[in-house]
């Protein structure tokens, strides 16, 4: 994406990718019997299917960077538009989260969702703007409230 970047003017950046990444993964008596935990953080599977032996395996993860945090250093111009998924919170909790998401990202825009509240065709959000919020009710009245605000 960082070669992407600086040559647009938008960027709906719709989805997080996977906050962690795999490091490394063994059985849990290799874990068990180990004297430092972190030497496992800098070790590395070669093999190419998991072993069926072990009853218990453990995957050590290692937090990826936050994609959207650094978009607006690599295109300071690009309009910004972020997601923001949280599970059974308030209304008001998920706006705050958006709002911070919003100075902390740099973002234009934040679209704020609770999980619970996306079914049955309904996908309840609120597009969270400096000045404004706005409530959408469906995907399409999202997609349509996004591509007004960045025309």
């Amino acid at each position: 994406m960082k070669t992407e970047v600086p040559h647009h003017q938008v960027l709906i950046h719709a989805m997080a990718v996977s906050d962690y990444t795999p490091v490394y993964m063994t059985g849990l008596d290799e874990v068990k019997n180990a004297q430092d935990l972190h030497t496992f953080i800098h070790r590395e599977n070669h093999e190419t299917k998991i072993s069926s032996k072990e009853e218990y395996q453990v995957l050590f993860l290692k937090k990826n960077p936050k994609i959207i945090s650094l978009v607006k250093e690599w295109n300071p111009a690009i309009q910004l538009i972020g997601f923001k998924l949280l599970v059974d919170v308030s209304s008001e909790e998920l706006i705050q989260v958006a709002r911070e998401s919003l100075v902390k990202n740099h973002a234009s825009m934040i679209v704020a969702n609770d999980l619970t509240k996306i079914q049955n065709g309904q996908h309840q959000a609120y597009l969270v703007t400096d000045d404004h919020v706005l409530e959408a009710s469906t995907k399409t009245e999202i997609a349509e409230a996004i591509l007004r605000y960045i025309k």
